[in-house]
């Protein structure tokens, strides 16, 4: 078996499958998001004491929060790699909540994958093997093996049994939005 057999250049629909990759995108954000309300992966008293040090020169001693629910890897990402002085400084306001930088960062790290889940297989349709399941499996396989090194999180063994647990679950379940969405606006569309 080739995974690497191409689909012919006649089928390929690479405007229509970045267009579906867009909204399965924008909705699996939020699909994500809600997973991760009733179980946070994240707890307020797990610590992440390496990354709390650029804390103090964004806020006064006694509004530090070195938690893993705040010092989060979006937040760290944008703080330590992209710049950003403080990554939860306001984006907007919307019947009085404030968005910050952070779920941005989710919205368009979900666009990006979605799309890119998209328009691949158009490309490579053997590489859809595992869909939803191996998938979640290497997403949450990249959170373990990536993110420690880029100090987005503490290593991989200290983490707590439920932080990779809990990613699984909030993976799957944003895998499962993105395929149901896509599978369904590419049969709508498709001759």
């Amino acid at each position: 078996m080739n995974i690497f057999e191409q689909t012919p250049p006649n089928r390929r629909r690479y405007g229509l499958a970045a267009f579906i990759g867009l909204i399965a995108g924008v909705v699996s954000a939020f699909v994500k998001w809600g997973a991760e309300v009733p179980l946070p992966p994240r707890s307020p008293v797990d610590m992440f004491n390496a990354a709390c040090g650029p804390e103090s020169l964004i806020r006064a001693a006694g509004q530090i929060d070195c938690s893993r629910n705040f010092l989060n890897p979006p937040y760290i990402f944008l703080r330590d790699w992209l710049g950003l002085t403080d990554p939860n400084s306001a984006v907007y306001t919307f019947a009085g909540h404030v968005f910050n930088w952070v779920g941005v960062t989710h919205i368009i790290f979900s666009i990006v994958f979605a799309v890119g889940y998209g328009v691949v297989p158009k490309l490579f349709p053997k590489l859809n093997f595992g869909r939803v399941t191996g998938r979640c499996f290497s997403a949450t396989f990249g959170h373990k093996i990536s993110f420690p090194p880029r100090g987005l999180t503490p290593p991989s063994l200290d983490l707590p049994w439920y932080e990779m647990s809990l990613k699984f679950l909030d993976h799957l379940v944003w895998f499962w939005s993105m395929e149901f969405i896509r599978r369904d606006l590419r049969n709508q569309n498709s001759p």
